[in-house]
């Protein structure tokens, strides 16, 4: 398997942080071979320059190993047992998915997913972005991705949703869990993080839920970022 070793030029770190930063294993998981021809010409384009493996198993994910990228189309999920997304998250495997706009995740892989990228955002630019994101511990949405998630309550007739969201006030504990959310932490990564119980940040989580208006942690926090309440 290849190790990656990308050239990331703009960046201030110094070029052993830059290589260190992303230099791990990919697998991309995605059944459409055109689809799969372009993220492979992608990632060996000028700026990100890597090498992937494809993985026509999803289950063989469980392999894989420790600290790993995986990017995958959200079409190859199907019918797979949410306890993948599980097991992925005991291993430390991230996980960026690639969405279309009538895509439906289901929910084990929204709460385990490091970033979700639309593929009508997909670019060598927006990708490499996505994979230093992800890399670097940050939850990471594309611009497009972003805005339907906030808007699509508008569409279906509520259109001071987004007023709503901007004009909601999070107490300081709240303002600490839902960044560190964003940086892809767990809840008990999180709990660790402030010093507090699971149990604490579960409830704490669910009342940012319901303050935002959002069935899960992935849809808070693009409203939150998008509304302007997170700055990332």
């Amino acid at each position: 398997m290849d190790y990656l070793t990308p050239d990331i030029p703009g960046r201030r770190a110094s070029p052993q942080a830059g290589r260190s930063l992303l230099q791990a294993e990919i697998a991309l998981i995605i059944e459409d071979d055109i689809r799969r021809y372009s993220i492979e010409g992608m990632l060996r384009s000028p700026g990100i320059q890597l090498t992937a493996r494809s993985i026509t198993d999803i289950e063989d994910l469980s392999a894989f190993g420790y600290g790993r990228l995986v990017i995958l189309d959200s079409s190859a999920l199907g019918s797979v047992p949410g306890e993948i997304a599980e097991k992925l998250r005991i291993q430390n495997i991230q996980v960026l998915i690639l969405v279309d706009s009538a895509d439906v995740v289901e929910q084990a892989w929204v709460d385990h997913a490091n970033g979700f990228l639309d593929w009508a955002d997909l670019r060598p630019e927006t990708l490499r972005e996505a994979i230093v994101d992800v890399k670097a511990g940050r939850f990471h949405v594309s611009a497009t991705l972003a805005r339907r998630s906030v808007t699509a309550p508008d569409q279906a007739g509520d259109d001071t949703t987004s007023k709503r969201a901007a004009a909601i006030a999070l107490t300081a504990r709240e303002h600490q869990v839902l960044r560190l959310i964003a940086e892809g932490l767990s809840n008990r990564q999180v709990a660790r993080s402030l010093s507090i119980s699971e149990h604490g940040v579960k409830r704490t989580v669910g009342i940012i839920l319901a303050k935002l208006n959002c069935p899960n942690r992935t849809l808070a926090v693009v409203r939150a970022i998008e509304s302007g309440i997170l700055a990332m």
